[in-house]
């Protein structure tokens, strides 16, 4: 191999070609399993892109943490997420994934399973868990933020599988296909929990791009790639 290309090879214009992509952990989306970024996210993503998975510099890390990064262009991509006009440093995809958020509850819980709830209104006796720094659908989302609330905070969608199941809480935010990949990882059936009520219907499943990054010149280019949900 001549010098010249292995100088290039090596250099940090060819590293900086590489496209900066940041999330949480939201399997089955977007995961680490022994150090490997995985998830549905990253071939769907490196197809929108037009690039190898190979050419994805991922980054796992707290989305409070992604969403600054994004915001400071020090990372190109982020999601998946929901639309939020409030954040005006990214620009949005087309919706990608289909997918649904719920309120769920022990199936074996009588009363709670059967429950049809309207309005956050008929929510206000129950204990609900969600996870700290998570942002959810209306109308979920403001009701959780009002001091009244029995909100119950955790650190992880584990940590609230596990909370709703031993009954220390009553009900539990969560997408239905996280759910689903943390009862298998926690080897809980899926059937000892069901969704109480109507799914909470949100424009999630997007991908938000900094402003501050070239992928922003590209968004229709990258929508034109992209696949119905």
């Amino acid at each position: 191999m001549p010098l010249l290309w292995v100088i290039f090879l090596f250099s940090p214009s060819a590293e900086a070609k590489k496209i900066r992509f940041a999330s949480d952990p939201y399997p089955p989306f977007i995961y680490e399993e022994r150090g490997v970024p995985k998830g549905t996210s990253l071939p769907l993503l490196a197809k929108m892109l037009g690039v190898k998975e190979s050419d994805l510099d991922v980054k796992i890390i707290p989305w409070k943490r992604a969403l600054k990064e994004a915001e400071d262009g020090s990372v190109d991509i982020i999601g998946p997420m929901q639309v939020d006009a409030k954040k005006t440093y990214l620009t949005y995809t087309k919706q990608v994934i289909k997918t649904e958020e719920a309120l769920w509850a022990l199936a074996n819980n009588q009363y709670l399973s059967q429950m049809h709830w309207q309005t956050t209104q008929d929510l206000r006796h129950y204990s609900i868990g969600y996870v700290l720094g998570y942002e959810y659908g209306e109308p979920l989302g403001s009701y959780l933020k009002l001091p009244h609330s029995k909100k119950v905070e955790v650190q992880s969608v584990t940590q609230g599988l596990r909370k709703l199941h031993s009954g220390e809480i009553q009900l539990f935010v969560c997408n239905t296909d996280v759910l689903t990949f943390y009862t298998q990882q926690e080897g809980i059936p899926l059937k000892a929990f069901k969704r109480v009520g109507r799914p909470i219907i949100e424009d999630f499943g997007v991908f938000g791009i900094s402003k501050k990054s070239r992928l922003s010149q590209d968004v229709q280019k990258i929508n034109s790639r992209a696949p119905s949900p």
